[in-house]
């Protein structure tokens, strides 16, 4: 998976630069754990149940001079670490960043729930040690739709010029990666998602327009497909863990995992 990701890297920085989108890129997917190697992390991501894959907007980098970054190690300490990034690095594992606290909140969510256990913000706070070591051992990936840094606010415009112009590099992530619960938060994002794949495969829950169930054709579930807030929206900390949790707790209800 690996090599693959690299050289769908190389083609979309190289297609971004010719497009006049900028040339520094970020990397993304399954986030590095320390003392796990990549190999290890690979074999542990495929053997999970439910391959969780945030689909953000861009990384935010608040200096005008922007950089080539590896979103991949903002949990992994790396020899290039300076004291500030491993002070940073820290913070991430410890969940000390909103940020990260509620996306580390919502796969614990989406991990753990079923129909007997809800799962609801409240009642994860109250476990946020075992979330804190759950994060920092299991895998998820975090993907950049854009792939050329921001700087805080993305206007819908930029971003959907880039789901038009990269929309087929960031399906094929997404068939590398194979994530099976993709969490999109966008609703732009979300879209082009959703019309990604062939669409007799695509079911609705009624009343719940925020989740799309790819269904595999030999069978059972390929994929869950969510439309949420962003985990920067403003606003209290449970907007986007329920924003997510009530369409799958309706799946798990009409739908259930086993079909």
């Amino acid at each position: 998976m690996g090599k693959d990701l690299e050289e769908l890297f190389k083609i979309w920085k190289n297609r971004q630069t010719e497009n006049g989108d900028g040339e520094n890129f970020t990397k993304d997917g399954i986030l590095r754990h320390n003392n796990e190697t990549d190999e290890e992390l690979e074999a542990k991501w495929f053997s999970t149940e439910r391959r969780i894959a945030i689909l953000l907007k861009d990384q935010y980098q608040k200096d005008e001079q922007k950089w080539d970054e590896d979103i991949r190690d903002w949990l992994r300490d790396t020899d290039i670490d300076d004291e500030k990034a491993l002070a940073q690095k820290r913070k991430n594992r410890n969940l000390e960043v909103s940020f990260l606290k509620r996306i580390a909140y919502l796969i614990w969510g989406l991990s753990k729930a079923d129909e007997k256990n809800d799962w609801w913000y409240d009642e994860v706070d109250k476990h946020r040690e075992e979330v804190k070591d759950f994060f920092n051992t299991q895998p998820f990936a975090l993907v950049e739709c854009k792939k050329m840094p921001g700087e805080g606010k993305l206007d819908d415009k930029i971003l959907k010029k880039h789901l038009r112009n990269y929309g087929d590099l960031l399906k094929k992530e997404l068939e590398i990666l194979k994530p099976n619960f993709i969490v999109c938060t966008s609703s732009l994002i979300y879209d082009a998602v959703v019309k990604s794949y062939p669409q007799e495969k695509v079911y609705t829950i009624e009343g719940h327009n925020s989740i799309r169930i790819i269904k595999d054709p030999r069978g059972g579930i390929e994929a869950l497909v969510f439309c949420s807030y962003h985990p920067s929206t403003p606003g209290t900390a449970d907007k986007f863990h329920e924003g997510v949790m009530v369409h799958y707790r309706a799946f798990l209800k009409n739908v259930g995992l086993s079909r």
